[in-house]
């Protein structure tokens, strides 16, 4: 069973359970979409999840479990265990997240700026391209292109 079905067949499951029609989703998502995701014929990003989940008085995270209860052919109750033993031997469980992500440097980009701080150096120091770029153990173009770029 795929993902996609997994969640058709909780998403059904569940508004069936809530008595609810596709159409009382309608805050969420059109008609249409709804009808879509239950067939499995679309992927369901985690924003309309949340608003689907939330227009069907549940917790996000209910409607994922129940998917992926599915789609391993479990219980809501084995996923829930599963997830315990493994956010445990991970050390996770007690970790608090930070909600957004951090504004890390791209590896290369800052290897640049390193760079290009060396080289200011040297030039300050009153050597040549040609000698920045020996000492450095670069080409001297590459000296060259990250002069212009501190102009």
């Amino acid at each position: 069973m795929s993902l996609r079905s997994a969640y058709a067949s909780a998403l059904q499951h569940l508004r069936k359970r809530r008595e609810s029609s596709q159409q009382a989703l309608g805050q969420a998502a059109d008609r249409s979409y709804i009808s879509r995701l239950e067939s499995g014929t679309r992927s369901v990003t985690l924003d309309v999840s949340q608003n689907i989940a939330k227009a069907l008085g549940v917790d996000p995270l209910t409607l994922l479990v129940l998917a992926y209860a599915a789609d391993r052919g479990q219980t809501p109750q084995q996923v829930l265990d599963h997830l315990l033993v493994d956010l445990t031997a991970t050390g996770l469980l007690g970790s608090e997240i930070p909600s957004l992500p951090s504004r890390e440097r791209h590896p290369v980009a800052a290897a640049a700026e390193e760079l290009r701080a060396r080289i200011k150096e040297l030039m300050a120091e009153g050597l040549s391209q040609s000698d920045v770029a020996r000492r450095l153990g670069v080409a001297r173009q590459t000296v060259s292109n990250h002069l212009k770029k501190m102009e």
